[in-house]
């Protein structure tokens, strides 16, 4: 029974870093009727992003030396005693590394969602009004792109980051049982399950949450209504790209750091055609789902069954139902 709430614990938290990854698809086309291969890779350059800011820059000569590592004297007070890989200790490092991990982030934020203005007004708007299929083979050539520009602007060696919480063992105890848990897991969960939840608001509540509602309905009408549907459409791409930043320091502190790190949005993909390209409910539940059952196929088969889950489930969710899970089927009258 341990096993069992083990591994359904690791799919959630898996699932919500899906969502969270997802949800800039969905963004861009719900406002652009765009589907972005380029994902992926837009999350890879947030990672690359968060490792230059986050350990490229604390340790050049003009940085202060306290962003390399900050360790004021209650902070060693703090740590004296405390046993190597033990909480205090774990906790402790975290605190020294947070100026770097905020500026990592902050910067990241702000380089990827600059890089998503460049890719819409570069590529994307000077296709407007052309076919969708164009367009989303222009996002096909930007996954090339884009991974032979981070090789060549860093490079292609696996490189490691600071995680965004801190990194000790939790167990606790179910059912006689023990389950085992990093902490750095859990804040990760939490921090996409926080974003997810505050842009599902943000659509929902606020003007810009309406343009791009009201876009995504109809182009046509939304510029008749006054709606500067250009700046929705970049509105769109700067959204996903800043959850993407995120999103790829979280999946580079896990993985590690290499260009194939946008590969991951291609499992992505196969989540949103799940559930809905259309619907942020949807793909929210194939995220959970997807999680779930990679991480008991893990368990029972080995990960490299796991890696065909996301495919094989979508496959059969599309032959059930063409739009996904909750998405939403055109009406074309004729």
């Amino acid at each position: 029974m341990a096993q069992v709430i083990q591994y359904l614990l690791n799919g959630i938290m898996n699932g919500a870093l899906y969502a969270l990854i997802a949800v800039g698809i969905v963004s861009i086309f719900k406002s652009t009727k765009v589907v972005s291969f380029a994902h992926g890779h837009v999350i890879m350059f947030g990672a690359y992003f968060y490792f230059t800011f986050a350990v490229i820059l604390p340790g050049a000569e003009f940085m202060p030396d306290w962003v390399a590592k900050w360790e004021p004297e209650w902070l060693l007070a703090y740590k004296e005693g405390a046993a190597m890989f033990s909480p205090k200790a774990a906790i402790a490092a975290w605190v020294s590394n947070l100026p770097r991990i905020v500026l990592g982030l902050v910067g990241s934020i702000v380089c990827n969602a600059l890089l998503a203005v460049f890719i819409e007004r570069a590529f994307m708007r000077p296709l407007l009004g052309q076919s969708s299929l164009s367009m989303i083979l222009c996002t096909v050539g930007l996954i090339w792109v884009l991974e032979g520009s981070a090789s060549l602007i860093w490079s292609a060696d696996i490189d490691q980051v600071p995680p965004l919480g801190p990194n000790f063992p939790i167990r606790f105890t179910v059912f006689d049982s023990q389950v085992f848990l990093f902490s750095s897991s859990v804040v990760n969960f939490v921090i996409a399950l926080i974003l997810f939840i505050g842009l599902m608001l943000v659509l929902r509540y606020t003007r810009s949450g309406v343009a791009v509602r009201a876009t995504a309905e109809d182009q046509s009408t939304a510029y008749a209504m006054g709606i500067n549907v250009p700046a929705v459409f970049t509105t769109a791409w700067v959204v996903a790209a800043t959850t993407g930043a995120i999103a790829g320091a979280i999946l580079a502190s896990r993985n590690g750091l290499s260009p194939t790190l946008g590969l991951f949005g291609l499992s992505v993909l196969a989540v949103v055609l799940m559930g809905g390209l259309d619907s942020f409910a949807g793909v929210f539940i194939a995220s959970m789902i997807i999680g779930i059952f990679e991480a008991f196929t893990q368990w029972q088969f080995g990960g490299e069954y796991a890696e065909i889950v996301p495919y094989v489930l979508v496959l059969l969710v599309i032959l059930w139902r063409p739009n996904g899970l909750m998405g939403q089927a055109e009406i074309e009258r004729i």
